[in-house]
């Protein structure tokens, strides 16, 4: 598995990247933002999944782990094919995206082009039970609940793709009644304080 690659840019295509690294030329698929932002000659650090069909091999190629981690949930997503994961992470920023999941919000992944209102749905519904959030009714939470939100947070934002300690991080001193009521919220609040690290 390559995991990542750390090496000179060789040249430039129309959708991917030539990264040389250790005498070895590797053609990445790489986010639009990525694309526009490097030249030959550049210095560059990726970090990639390469994905294995019948018909061969292909390496992608992201600014961020959270990028990558976005990219992989999109992939497992019934339907979702590795250019279309690739489409909605140039499109969106990994909080923008995981906020429109949480929000159920249709229309802002269906502005991504080759997505439709059928595939963002099942985006929605997928990747909802993928990072493991649990509905909590909008009542005053029960005792229990109050104990465990901190917990299920954690491992939501985990699922995502930050660490142990960006998660606790970005969790430190939210309350769950000054997030709205709901675990939801709490993630809500949470991505935007990851969002301006």
């Amino acid at each position: 598995m390559i995991a990542e690659l750390n090496g000179i840019l060789a040249d430039r295509g129309k959708e991917t990247l030539v990264v040389e690294t250790g005498g070895v030329g590797y053609e990445v698929y790489v986010t639009q933002d990525l694309l526009e932002s490097c030249s030959p000659g550049d210095k560059i650090h990726l970090y990639t999944r390469l994905v294995v069909r019948e018909d061969g091999f292909t390496l992608f190629g992201f600014r961020t782990r959270e990028e990558r981690a976005c990219f992989d949930l999109l992939q497992s997503v019934r339907g979702v094919g590795s250019k279309v994961a690739l489409a909605i992470v140039s499109a969106l920023k990994p909080e923008d995206f995981y906020s429109a999941v949480l929000s159920r919000d249709e229309s802002g992944l269906t502005r991504v082009q080759g997505v439709g209102k059928k595939t963002a749905a099942r985006i929605i519904l997928e990747l909802r039970d993928k990072i493991g959030l649990k509905e909590v009714k909008p009542q005053v939470p029960e005792p229990h609940r109050r104990r465990d939100f901190r917990e299920e947070a954690l491992e939501a934002l985990l699922a995502l793709g930050y660490t142990w300690q960006e998660a606790r991080s970005a969790l430190a001193n939210i309350s769950l009644e000054d997030a709205g009521g709901d675990l939801e919220g709490v993630l809500r609040e949470a991505l935007k304080r990851l969002a301006r690290l």
